[in-house]
């Protein structure tokens, strides 16, 4: 009788067990709500190459009511649970109407679960056409440099200079630059830096990019600042024909540039910088000359001025002409004698007014240097020599004198 009623208890015991894990465990009639499952899209490169896109920025995301066992519905979640649309039905830009599948982890069959209720219960996407271009990258400046420096902004060096954005039409349209910040502000060297850029309207203000795809994600920029110093323009004059620097007035123009260049190279550059010689005993009367501007490599003339103009003016000096007859032969060689071809030799003289006015001929000696000279008739440079009172006058150009050497 004892163990009938063992028996017995047992055999409740295991009857309320497998009727406890039916209702908790399998329970066939049990209902689950998932929320927020994102849709992915199927057939995205079919829209793609129809020059379509979708236009959301948000992916859709849809809540969905499923009824099943207990045991199935406990392994289900918002990330397992796979919502597909077949965007390759999408034909032309709109609004496009999808219809839905919903998907379960390889351990759930998909007969065993029901879905009770969608929400919403189709998909609706913005669809426009895709659309690329290219736009060019534009540098915008904050600040500027110090004083005495310069930004070479003119030959600033991108490796991309223009960017290629793809994506809807109305978005692209917009687009009209890329644009960059550099900041000059206390910069004294080259900028070479990575730089990522903004996507901007005609008016340059931000676009929103969020559907855009581009080339390139940031533009590498070198951008050369260089020290700057102003150099005088001077020419070496050589003294001559009566004329000095100081007795001339010579103007250089224009009188200084600004030059850029390294530090060792503007250090070793000086203040005054030399373009060329003025011969004065080669120039008769007031004249201009022009001189190419050559600097060294290097050294950027920032002024971009290539010529310089020099113009040289004696207002303080007289010229007159002279025919010389006084002759004196130097150094001739033993053995040899001279006598002069050229009895009367023209010269032009320039020098102080007063003394040009007051001087004649006979202050004046046409001097020959015979020196090495041979037997025969030969045509020499001439020395003219002036007496004392007229030490500041000299001759213009170079004369000559004709004379013959015989032997004794």
């Amino acid at each position: 009788m004892r163990n009938k009623v063992l028996t017995a208890l047992f055999s409740l015991a295991v009857a309320f067990g497998l009727w406890l894990y039916v209702i908790t465990v399998v329970s066939p009639g049990s209902e689950a709500t998932f929320y927020n499952i994102p849709v992915v899209f199927q057939g995205e490169g079919e829209l793609t190459n129809r020059g379509l896109m979708i236009a959301s920025e948000d992916t859709p995301t849809v809540n969905l009511k499923i009824a099943g066992n207990r045991s199935d519905l406990n392994n289900l979640n918002s990330s397992n649970i796979t919502v597909i649309a077949d965007v390759s039905k999408i034909w032309e830009a709109g609004t496009a109407t999808l219809d839905y599948t919903v998907s379960y982890p390889g351990n759930i069959r998909e007969d065993s679960m029901t879905i009770i209720s969608k929400n919403p219960g189709k998909i609706e996407l913005d669809v426009e056409e895709r659309i690329n271009k290219t736009v060019n990258v534009v540098v915008d400046y904050i600040g500027s440099v110090p004083d005495g420096f310069i930004c070479d902004k003119d030959n600033i060096e991108m490796d991309i200079p223009t960017i290629r954005v793809t994506g809807p039409k109305p978005v692209v349209d917009q687009i009209e630059s890329a644009r960059i910040q550099v900041d000059l502000s206390g910069k004294t060297q080259t900028i070479s830096d990575r730089f990522t850029y903004t996507l901007c309207d005609k008016d340059g203000n931000p676009v929103d990019a969020q559907l855009i795809e581009t080339n390139a994600e940031a533009v590498n920029i070198v951008l050369t600042i260089q020290r700057v110093k102003e150099i005088q323009l001077v020419v070496e004059v050589k003294d001559g024909g009566g004329a000095t620097a100081q007795t001339s007035t010579i103007t250089v123009e224009p009188s200084s540039i600004m030059v850029s260049g390294s530090e060792s190279l503007l250090e070793k550059l000086d203040s005054q910088y030399v373009i060329g010689t003025i011969d004065l005993g080669m120039i008769q009367e007031d004249t201009e000359r022009v001189f190419a501007l050559e600097l060294p490599e290097g050294i950027n003339n920032e002024t971009g001025i290539t010529e310089v103009t020099v113009k040289v003016e004696f207002p303080q000096l007289g010229t007159k002409t002279l025919q010389v007859n006084r002759f004196q032969a130097r150094n001739v060689p033993d053995g040899l004698n001279v006598e002069f071809i050229t009895q009367n030799l023209e010269i032009k003289i320039r020098g102080p007014k007063a003394q040009v006015e007051a001087i004649t001929a006979n202050d004046v000696t046409v001097v020959v240097d015979f020196t090495g000279a041979e037997p025969g008739t030969i045509k020499l440079k001439a020395e003219v020599v002036f007496d004392e009172a007229y030490g500041d006058v000299g001759v213009l150009g170079t004369p000559t004198v004709t004379a013959t050497l015989t032997k004794e």
